[in-house]
């Protein structure tokens, strides 16, 4: 599957929506400060800001171009949510489920909260609910020079080995469940 905002063929994922069973208060490691919910409709555009601001160097960097109709397509073939601290929306996450796998397709932290553990609460939901729905693994794509990439690796990431045409800009990364 191509990584995110690469223009190309994509195939839409058919997407189980979270079970209910799933309270959004359940506390997991590093989660206590923060209030996670389903996104809806009206998250979209607090999204799509947050990433495309936050992508903006890494982008630069390597001389790709933003493509909001990308990012829609993602939006709408992910289940998405997004993160508060007191009341304030503060990072999102969209997932998509695979055959054997959990796709962490975004995680987005408003700059001001980086550091304090919002990344670790969403990293480690997801990893619950990979766990839950019986999935082996979860899987995510990383620019080789972003921060986060350390974060992940704290978390049990590991780098998968890069196949024949993929940019050296981007690093796939696979954790056990």
């Amino acid at each position: 599957m191509a990584p995110p905002f690469f223009a190309g063929p994509k195939k839409m994922l058919v997407v189980l929506q979270i079970s209910m069973s799933f309270p959004t208060h359940t506390l997991i490691e590093n989660c206590v400060a923060y209030q996670l919910r389903q996104a809806t409709e009206g998250d979209f555009a607090f999204a799509e800001a947050l990433t495309r601001g936050n992508m903006a160097f890494y982008l630069r960097t390597h001389n790709i171009d933003w493509h909001s109709h990308l990012f829609i397509e993602h939006w709408l073939a992910s289940e998405n949510f997004v993160l508060h601290r007191d009341n304030t929306p503060i990072g999102i996450m969209l997932l998509s489920e695979e055959p054997d796998s959990l796709h962490i397709c975004e995680v987005q932290i408003v700059h001001g909260y980086r550091g304090r553990g919002a990344g670790t609460c969403l990293l480690n939901t997801a990893h619950l609910l990979a766990a839950k729905r019986g999935l082996t693994q979860c899987r995510l794509w990383v620019f080789a020079d972003n921060p986060a990439a350390r974060l992940y690796a704290r978390l049990g990431y590991k780098p998968v080995e890069p196949v024949a045409g993929q940019s050296a800009a981007l690093q796939q990364m696979i954790r056990r469940v």
